[in-house]
């Protein structure tokens, strides 16, 4: 299905699969890279599964962590992984085997995760910035302030390596470079509260915040300029992706709901009311383009497909 916004057909998606009791706990973060979707959980596990048509099958569970995980990533052009928890550690993990890595003792506060697309740094939130790690060595390279001594919630790295992005419980947005100094970029303040996920567009040009405001915001990457704020979530948005070709993003709330954006209007176009019975936390667009999953608190991962219509 597709839907006429202005001039153009907007991308509209269908369920195709579904993971119930995905893991015993609720589930806080998902990435998708490498066929995999990697999903993190207050289980303290971290598993990966293949999406073949309507099944969806553990590969490895990814066990360590002694308390909940709060982020997991998937490196772009490696088979690697990295996830954070509340035991203040990282680890990160070869998706190829499921094994361990490296574990990284990360000091505590530690939230967002993000991996450059080469998997040799990891980048971890922390109190009043941004940790970078060697992934190989485990050695930390540099820190990244924000200006002050607000916690770092989540982080994101561009598909190009190039930037890094950080959200911050007082609602900042952050844009570093990812090369020594390691200079900001760009702060925006949109958001009066915390902000729960960032993501870059795959061109890097763009960036999207989602906050406790039930807000998402879309900002220009390199020049912090607001372009759009996406309003129609009841809650807290607690994820947010954009689709591989950047026409549309996709966002989870504590509502219990996942909406679908056109970026050339930036209006919702569609509502997937009856994706999750509990809080959504995470989205993923498969990098191959063409459908995402979700994931939240009722232990469930959903898949869904898109039919792309054309425009005008």
């Amino acid at each position: 299905p597709s839907l006429r916004v202005g001039t153009h057909m907007a991308t509209l998606y269908h369920p195709t699969a579904s993971q119930l009791d995905a893991h015993e706990g609720g589930i806080s973060c998902v990435a998708w890279g490498h066929g995999l979707v990697v999903t993190g959980s207050a289980d303290e596990a971290v598993h990966s599964y293949e999406v073949n048509g309507a099944k969806i099958e553990r590969r490895h569970t990814l066990t360590g962590h002694e308390l909940g995980v709060t982020a997991v990533a998937v490196a772009a052009d490696v088979a690697v992984a990295a996830s954070a928890a509340l035991d203040s550690r990282i680890r990160v993990w070869n998706l190829d085997t499921g094994s361990l890595n490296l574990e990284i003792d990360c000091g505590p506060m530690s939230y967002g995760v993000a991996l450059s697309p080469d998997g040799a740094t990891v980048a971890a939130g922390s109190m009043g910035g941004i940790s970078l790690w060697d992934a190989a060595s485990g050695s930390k390279t540099a820190s990244l302030s924000i200006g002050s001594d607000r916690i770092v919630l989540c982080a994101a790295i561009s598909a190009d390596g190039a930037l890094l992005a950080a959200g911050a419980e007082d609602g900042g947005v952050h844009v570093f470079e990812m090369e020594a100094p390691y200079q900001r970029v760009a702060k925006m303040e949109a958001h009066a509260v915390a902000v729960r996920c960032v993501a870059f567009s795959r061109d890097g040009k763009t960036v999207l915040s989602g906050s406790e405001d039930s807000r998402a915001v879309l900002w220009e990457a390199a020049s912090g300029r607001q372009l759009y704020t996406l309003q129609g979530h009841g809650s807290w948005v607690l994820g947010a992706a954009f689709s591989a070709d950047g026409s549309h993003v996709v966002t989870c709330s504590s509502d219990q709901t996942v909406r679908n954006w056109d970026l050339t209007t930036g209006a919702s176009v569609q509502t997937l009311a009856d994706s999750h019975s509990d809080q959504a936390w995470g989205v993923a667009f498969d990098p191959s383009g063409g459908r995402f999953c979700s994931v939240g608190d009722d232990r469930a991962i959903r898949v869904f497909e898109a039919t792309v219509a054309g425009g005008e």
